[in-house]
């Protein structure tokens, strides 16, 4: 049986997409199987599914395809022309889920896994390897559907972690991601409450890999995970902490856990403590009861930090979420104008960003070709492209950053020109 994985969405996904293909890889029987590892942050995530789905159902219709995953609400994939629908409860036991299909029997519901029984071999397909740690979310923002799919809180322990990532590094990966629903809330739910800075602690015991975070939520930045930012070039200096308004107000009614205050004092904490340190955030636009001089002191905010990258999301309202409810709700002209304003205005701090660390000595994984240049990014999350010269794929290489283009900067390999006038285009 040959089985091919089709991904949307978020690392945390693509990290179960890896563990999907290589639990089905030995799945017995003829035929293919098509499985979509769905998305359901937002509305348009949901129709991206659905229309994943009726796509490879046309073009492979002796197939079966399955839908799995955040997505999976069994009545709008199944339309589509899902065969089998198996939510995230259930998405780690699909190979035997799909064995009992294929010959015509029920399978039983289960529990919540355990994270320890969801870990990959490698390697992945991209240079960087993904190393999920943590599941669920108690956080619950009225804006948001995916806790409510995820499950209740689940960490792979330290030790079991480290193991995992031993081996990614053994499959030859020299960057590893540590990934999660809320790694904030990592531990949580383990005897002794090891912090996110203990897991961290455990995996540098893994010799010859750089370690870069996901997303983490600011109640999750403390600092002792500064300290250890500061002291340990091996942990990737690029901080990426979900923003979602600078306005007190409206944080207050997403269900946030911090005011703008707290966000400003803890990123400015990071990228003045930690060598090389950059910043990325998440901004939702138009979230209900979102006036101008809310707008207005988020763009503040951020103007004051520089961030490298700034994903933006216009709100949609979710059914089922607190936030559908709101009064106050902006018109979509509005929120499309405020988005556009701030994409403008994050294209520019990128390039501020980018222009500090011109003439400097960063290490670049070298990811994919382009033409005949190789790009990928640098620990502190700068996508540089290296000309005229071969460089091995998933390896790390000194570059110096010699001028900034559209959407990367040129950079040159150290050990082989320290002149950037003779970096060729």
């Amino acid at each position: 049986m040959r089985a091919f994985v089709h991904s949307l969405g978020c690392r945390v996904n693509q990290y179960e997409a890896q563990f999907l293909a290589e639990s089905l890889a030995t799945l017995p029987g003829e035929g293919e199987i098509h499985v979509v590892n769905t998305c359901t942050v937002t509305t348009l995530a949901d129709r991206k599914s659905r229309k994943l789905v009726a796509q490879l159902k046309r073009a492979h219709p002796g197939a079966l395809v399955v839908a799995v995953g955040c997505g999976a609400d069994g009545t709008g994939l199944r339309r589509a022309g899902a065969d089998l629908v198996v939510g995230n409860k259930h998405k780690t036991r699909l190979a035997a889920i799909l064995s009992a299909y294929l010959r015509g029997q029920s399978w039983e519901e289960g529990e919540w896994p355990k994270l320890t029984e969801e870990q990959v071999q490698g390697p992945f397909p991209r240079a960087r390897a993904l190393l999920k740690v943590q599941d669920g979310c108690t956080q619950a923002c009225t804006f948001c559907r995916t806790w409510q799919v995820r499950g209740p809180l689940r960490s792979k322990p330290p030790k079991v972690a480290r193991q995992e990532a031993q081996r990614l590094a053994s499959a030859g990966h020299q960057e590893i991601v540590v990934t999660g629903i809320n790694l904030a809330q990592y531990g949580l739910d383990l005897p002794d409450t090891p912090s996110l800075t203990d897991l961290l602690r455990e995996l540098l015991q893994v010799p010859k890999i750089r370690i870069r975070l996901t997303s983490l939520n600011p109640e999750g930045v403390t600092s002792e995970l500064i300290a250890l930012f500061a002291r340990e070039p091996r942990l990737c200096p690029y901080l990426h902490m979900p923003l979602q308004s600078g306005d007190d107000r409206v944080l207050s009614a997403m269900g946030r856990a911090y005011t703008a205050a707290e966000y400003k004092e803890k990123a400015r904490a990071f990228l003045e403590q930690v060598p090389k340190a950059t910043l990325g955030a998440d901004v939702m636009v138009g979230f209900p009861g979102e006036d101008e001089r809310a707008f207005a002191r988020t763009v503040e905010l951020l103007a004051e930090l520089v961030p490298l990258n700034v994903h933006i999301f216009r709100y949609s309202p979710r059914p089922g979420t607190p936030a559908a409810r709101l009064a106050g709700r902006v018109a979509a002209k509005e929120a499309a104008q405020r988005s556009a304003t701030l994409a403008a205005l994050a294209q520019k701090w990128a390039q501020e960003t980018k222009t500090r660390f011109l003439g400097q000595v960063l290490e670049l994984l070298v990811e994919e070709k382009e033409g005949r240049v190789w790009v990928g990014h640098t620990e502190n999350y700068i996508m540089v492209g290296v000309a005229g010269v071969e460089l091995p794929r998933g390896t790390i290489v000194p570059v110096r950053l010699c001028a900034l283009e559209e959407d990367r900067v040129k950079g040159v390999v150290v050990d082989r020109s320290e002149n950037c006038g003779d970096h060729p285009s």
